[in-house]
């Protein structure tokens, strides 16, 4: 078995979403939020769509359907939380403050570059 799935299938990714370390962030960086235009400011929602991402990709490799992936998940797959969401770059040296939060970012983002490891070995 590829050393990357092996490695993929150890992270845990099921862990219960962070809805109270997500409000918590919102509480302690209301007024932060509050400068964000509304059309920007859905920090949970925002979350859930970049782990649903990295999920996505990795249900379709543990499948072996890699070929299946559409290239818009594999170029934002390439984005970090934060590249991908700029507007709350005021939250991420303080993430760590927020343990079940900061757990499931890194999580999420070391599947994240195991992914884009394993999809850059199968290009031609």
């Amino acid at each position: 078995m590829d050393n990357e799935i092996q490695q993929l299938q150890s992270i845990q990714l099921r862990n219960p979403f962070p809805y109270r370390d997500m409000e918590k962030v919102q509480a302690d960086f209301r007024s932060d939020f509050m400068r964000l235009p509304d059309s920007e400011n859905f920090l949970i929602g925002d979350f859930n769509t970049y782990c649903m991402n990295v999920a996505g990709t990795l249900s379709y490799i543990l499948a072996g359907n890699e070929e299946k992936i559409p290239q818009r998940q594999i170029e934002l797959l390439q984005l970090a939380f934060f590249d991908w969401f700029p507007q709350y770059q005021f939250i991420k040296d303080r993430i760590w403050n927020y343990s079940d939060l900061s757990e499931e970012y890194t999580n999420f983002n070391e599947a994240r570059i195991i992914l884009i490891r394993h999809l850059s070995k199968l290009k031609p």
